[in-house]
């Protein structure tokens, strides 16, 4: 792996998180997610456009090379393998995670890294469902739905959270949201921004939002 300084491998990271969940690559939405400035962010992309690892045309198009991408899922892998480390073998809770990783996962060298996959038995997802890259598979290959598209009756198992913000991954464990949690659609008006849900058999009420960040399997 590429010798990069944090800030470029956070850059790397955030992209991937980007085109990960389908949304649009772009400066203003990098910029966003690492709480920095456009002219930052710009100035990040064109160093690292000049070592392959970005495609850039400014003011019209940035994306990750193959590189590019291919160093951006090793450093992904990294910061969920260490959430899953921290979660399974030392007792952080899901909310906790991912801020001690991003502490972490500078530090480590490539045979930690590996050496942790290997005392967690290889695991495929992290605390929050993320999938853990290996190999060539880094895709998540499982038929997920958002709650937020489910319709009345419709019931599954919660396998991941998109975007889980510590207050919110907080708020969900309170309701008793966890992975693995059975949930089904009671009630869901389509002129509201609620959705009504039995989880494990009692009745929750979630905002639409929230919903959106909530895949169910099944």
């Amino acid at each position: 792996m590429k010798t990069l300084s944090p800030a470029a491998e956070d850059c790397l990271l955030f992209a991937y998180r980007i085109v990960e969940k389908g949304e649009e690559l772009s400066v203003s939405a990098l910029a966003r997610g690492l709480g920095v400035g456009d002219s930052t962010i710009t100035a990040m992309i064109q160093k690292l456009a000049k070592q392959k690892l970005f495609h850039h045309v400014p003011r019209r198009e940035i994306s990750l090379s193959d590189s590019g991408r291919e160093l951006a899922r090793g450093l992904i892998r990294r910061h969920r393998l260490i959430e899953t480390y921290l979660f399974q073998k030392l007792g952080y809770s899901w909310d906790e995670v991912h801020g001690e990783a991003e502490r972490i996962e500078h530090a480590v060298s490539e045979k930690f890294v590996e050496a942790i996959d290997k005392e967690l038995g290889f695991p495929k997802f992290d605390p929050h469902g993320d999938p853990i890259p290996s190999g060539e598979h880094s895709a998540d290959s499982r038929k997920l739905r958002r709650l937020s598209d489910m319709h009345v009756g419709d019931h599954g198992k919660v396998a991941r959270i998109v975007d889980g913000k510590p207050d919110a991954l907080i708020y969900l464990t309170k309701l008793g949201l966890e992975l693995g949690s059975d949930v089904e659609v009671t009630y869901a008006p389509a002129q509201d921004e609620i959705v009504h849900v039995s989880v494990e058999g009692v009745q929750r009420t979630l905002g639409a939002h929230v919903a959106a960040n909530i895949l169910i399997e099944g």
